[in-house]
Parts: structure tokens; C-alpha cells; sequence
């Protein structure tokens, strides 16, 4: 595993150890834990971002679609 230096300020270094604590794991562990949930928080906005694109994308195609289908059950059989 790669070795990290990592510097915090008193206050957040201070919490992730009492934090830690309280889970009864060590800092390191808790600071792996907290990375992971960042990175799948980043990577659901990242997704997230990618479908509004997506979307925005097939938009005026879904919209001539849809007039499309409006024009054709307005005709009477």
C-alpha cells in the first residue's frame, strides 16, 4: 500500500481521531474509510453529470419524436 503524508489542521486531525476512537478503529483506517465515501460521492456526480448531459443531448430528438406522435393521433380513423 502506498505510504501517504497527509497534514491537517488540529481541529480536523483532532476529530478523526476521537471519531476513530469511538468506532474502536485506528485513524489511518478511519481516514481510508472517509477517502472511499468521498471518491463514491464523486464518482455518483460524475455519473450524475454524464446522464443530464446525455439527456440534454437526445433532447430536441425526443421532442420531434413526440410531436411526431401528437401529429399522428390527431388523425382521425
Amino acid at each position: 500500500m502506498p505510504y501517504i503524508n497527509l497534514n491537517l489542521p488540529e481541529e480536523q486531525a483532532a476529530q478523526a481521531t476521537n471519531f476513530a476512537s469511538l468506532l474502536g478503529i485506528n485513524r489511518s483506517v478511519y481516514i481510508r474509510r472517509a477517502i472511499d465515501n468521498y471518491n463514491r460521492q464523486v464518482e455518483r456526480e460524475i455519473l450524475a453529470e454524464k446522464f443530464k448531459n446525455a439527456s440534454e443531448k437526445c433532447r430536441a430528438e425526443s421532442l420531434r419524436v413526440c410531436q411526431e406522435f401528437e401529429r399522428i393521433d390527431r388523425i382521425p380513423e
